[in-house]
């Protein structure tokens, strides 16, 4: 018997962890699975030889790194080419790794030939890595080896991990631009309040005249924001760090969550998003022999909305009790018209193309509302930055009109 160190999700979502004993990684897997954990890592203890379980200290380091989305994407393509030319998984695996170049791949790889070439399947291999594989790719694998269809599996893995890092890609480009504006409107701001308007107030107070409300109030913010500024910062990342801290916890991330679907712009990119990666996954899922339960939990595990998930999750469960897919799924944040085409797809026996069909819809949704967005927020920026300098200057020539009047 070895010692295991794991990490897991018990049936409510909270985190787990702590140490098992086993024959082997796979009979651990086994046991926690039977407790109704999903296991998020399983490592062998520090007692089992070698350095803090790996053979070597570069395989203990290789294993600290993460693996990119496109190094995964990249190793499904070339598996699914060589599993079409007739190569058996062994002899896949071999020629895959010396084409992998992510170190943390490369020993996940490395591990995988080994196990299969003592007798063991090709999901159960990927099972033993779960930091690596997602849930969705190992259930896939596994109706792939029940359907004889591995090499169409792996092909359909990259296509959905390419339009997940697509879709990915599209929403945080989609968050730079206002981000640069933003912070470049703030940078205004601080340059005027430090460098501009005390050596505006210092000529105007010079003069020893009553300034205008106006220009007054714009020299009080600028010294209260300097006397206070380090104090202002300090709290800005206290209520960062606090909403970090919050969104930490399971009902913190769940109100998070809802409040960030909630807000007018971001909030609809926000559900789009998730609506293209929902169908896309489902139909993917459903394509492959995967059933529905299993679908919807699964899906629910690649969404990181909270809200998503877990309606996702519970929709599963209410599959179980002879609900139909439409009504189980149906939630104030998603839109009706999925609920309907579901339905629809369900009473036509072809949920998996209206599925499709539906990721299709949402992904070029959410990029004509990026497009959308970007060409909204310039002229908005501008005006807030224009509207920054544009009072400065009026503050400062009502003064100058103030003085040239009294002196009239």
């Amino acid at each position: 018997m070895a010692d295991f160190n794991y990490s897991a999700l018990d049936e409510r979502g909270n985190e787990t962890s702590g140490l098992i004993q086993a024959d082997d990684i796979g009979g651990a897997a086994a046991q926690l699975r039977q407790r109704g954990l999903r296991v998020l890592e399983l490592r062998p203890g520090r007692g089992g030889g070698g350095f803090l379980g790996q053979a070597n200290f570069s395989d203990w380091l290789a294993s600290q790194r993460s693996v990119r989305l496109q190094a995964l994407i990249f190793f499904f393509r070339q598996m699914a080419f060589m599993l079409r030319a007739g190569l058996s998984v062994a002899h896949a695996l071999e020629l895959a790794q010396a084409q992998v170049t992510s170190a943390r791949l490369n020993l996940t790889v490395r591990l995988m030939l080994k196990d299969i070439e003592a007798g063991q399947s090709l999901s159960s291999a990927m099972r033993k890595h779960p930091q690596v594989f997602p849930d969705m790719a190992i259930n896939l694998v596994v109706a792939g080896e029940n359907t004889g269809e591995l090499d169409e599996i792996m092909e359909r893995l990259a296509v959905h991990l390419d339009k997940k890092a697509a879709l990915r890609a599209q929403t945080v480009n989609a968050m730079i631009y206002p981000a640069i504006v933003v912070l470049a409107a703030i940078g205004v701001g601080v340059f005027m309040v430090v460098k501009i308007i005390p050596k505006f107030a210092k000529f105007l107070q010079g003069k020893g005249r009553a300034l205008p409300s106006s220009t007054q109030m714009l020299i009080d913010i600028s010294d209260f924001v300097r006397v206070n500024g380090l104090w202002i910062l300090a709290g800005a990342a206290a209520a960062l760090a606090l909403v970090a801290m919050v969104y930490m916890t399971r009902r913190g991330r769940l109100f998070i969550d809802h409040a960030l679907l909630r807000l007018p712009v971001i909030g609809s990119l926000l559900v789009t998003g998730a609506m293209a990666q929902m169908s896309w996954a489902l139909s993917i899922l459903l394509r492959s022999g995967v059933t529905v339960y299993d679908a919807l939990k699964i899906t629910g595990n690649l969404l990181g909305n909270r809200v998503y998930a877990d309606k996702l999750r519970e929709a599963s469960d209410s599959i179980l009790q002879g609900r139909d897919v439409a009504t189980s799924i149906s939630h104030p944040r998603i839109p009706v018209l999925v609920t309907q085409m579901v339905a629809v797809g369900e009473n036509t026996g072809s949920l998996d193309a209206v599925l499709l069909e539906l990721g299709i819809y949402f992904e070029k949704l959410l990029e004509i509302a990026i497009k959308r967005l970007s060409t909204l927020i310039e002229p908005a920026m501008i005006l807030v930055i224009g509207g920054m300098v544009g009072f400065v200057y009026y503050a400062f020539f009502q003064a100058l009109f103030s003085l040239v009047s009294g002196r009239a």
